[in-house]
């Protein structure tokens, strides 16, 4: 009986346990994550800049330690904000003209329309005359009013619906033009921060190291052992990933282009958003090449229909055999726990959940499987 009671007993520690944790993290991340979030970036910045000081400290005796301090995060601003500046400028001169791209091939929907719907008629051309014809004059009607009442209220906007979206509209412009000033100081800040966190790092970090308990003193070493062979792994070997399915898309595109397949000149710019959409859980690149195919073959355009499952096919066959290779079994969280974290980030947190929490997933499982925290038992490897 007593033995029993403890095993429940138990249990209902490790609920609480549990319970706390997800408090404590749900907190941090909704209330605390954006306010220390330029010290958090500063002192990880720092921590990369430590072995190139250190060097600089070698070769000049630390007599120059708080110039190379400040050098160093001048020079690291210089070569991050750089090519930022310089992408952001041809981004945002390369998605206007998208855009403007978009919304002249709406102007070729009634024709999909129209092949969309000799297609169901073809298909539903087994079913006994009675059923057909029934079933042809709902779907020739569907059609039929779609392709007539094409214009901006058959997707749902009308005059009212363009009215408040362009006062919501300017009230997020003023909403984010209010918010540029603490935005600055919040930058600035973080900028002060980051020299003070890179000159004094060892002293910070040697002072947090003496309010440790005597059997914790390695905790931050360790933490930072774990955290650079596992999670920093992992982001390095996604984003050669990312890089290697933007040079097949290109390679592929620039064929198709080249042959008088494909004829468009955002190639680029679709290769960088399938790049990171291949990224995602479940989705991947067929996410949007399968539906573009599809679409290419209810058009007729065989050939490019057939492109674009070919460079799927290539992509699919490649990130199968290298993903292993490059990724290996760095952290082996499935793809079922990442797809909740993405979930659940959005509804507790909004857009920045969807990259905060699966990566604190992905965190926890690190530091559970070096065995510094014990959340879960972690199953056996074959």
């Amino acid at each position: 009986m007593n033995e029993k009671v403890e095993k429940r007993r138990a249990a209902i520690i490790n609920i609480a346990f549990f319970a706390i944790i997800a408090a404590i993290i749900y907190v941090f991340f909704k209330y605390c994550f954006f306010v220390a979030a330029p010290f958090l970036i500063s002192f990880f910045f720092a921590v990369i800049l430590q072995k190139p000081l250190r060097w600089l400290d070698k070769k000049t005796n630390k007599k120059l330690h708080t110039l190379w301090s400040v050098l160093l995060v001048v020079l690291s601003i210089i070569i991050i904000l750089g090519p930022v500046i310089i992408l952001l400028t041809l981004a945002a001169r390369q998605i206007a003209s998208f855009i403007s791209y978009l919304v002249a091939q709406l102007n070729d929907m009634p024709a999909f329309l129209s092949t969309l719907e000799r297609e169901v008629l073809d298909i539903i051309d087994f079913l006994p005359d009675s059923l057909y014809n029934t079933a042809s004059s709902h779907v020739t009607e569907f059609f039929g009013n779609m392709i007539d009442n094409f214009d901006l209220s058959t997707l749902g906007i009308d005059v009212k619906t363009i009215t408040n979206g362009v006062s919501n509209s300017i009230t997020s412009v003023y909403n984010i033009v209010k918010n540029v000033p603490s935005a600055l100081i919040a930058i600035v800040i973080g900028i002060v921060a980051w020299i003070f966190f890179t000159k004094d790092y060892n002293r910070i970090v040697g002072f947090i190291r003496l309010q440790l308990p005597e059997g914790k003193k390695n905790l931050l070493s360790e933490v930072k052992q774990i955290f650079s062979k596992t999670v920093l792994k992992m982001f390095r070997a996604y984003g050669l990933i990312m890089i290697i399915t933007f040079c097949e898309l290109m390679i592929g595109f620039s064929i198709l282009r080249v042959t008088g397949i494909l004829d468009n000149n955002y190639i680029a710019m679709i290769a960088i958003a399938i790049a990171i959409f291949d990224i995602l859980p479940v989705a991947g690149s067929g996410g949007i090449l399968i539906p573009w195919s599809l679409i290419n073959l209810i058009l007729g355009n065989f050939a490019l229909a057939g492109g674009l499952m070919l460079i799927y096919i290539a992509i699919t066959v490649i990130r199968q055999y290298l993903e292993p290779k490059i990724v290996g079994n760095t952290l082996g969280v499935h793809p079922i726990v990442t797809l909740a974290g993405l979930y659940f980030g959005l509804k507790l947190f909004g857009f920045m959940g969807m990259f905060i929490v699966p990566i604190t997933v992905m965190t926890i499982k690190a530091f559970n499987d070096a065995g510094r925290i014990h959340l879960y038992k972690p199953p056996k490897r074959n």
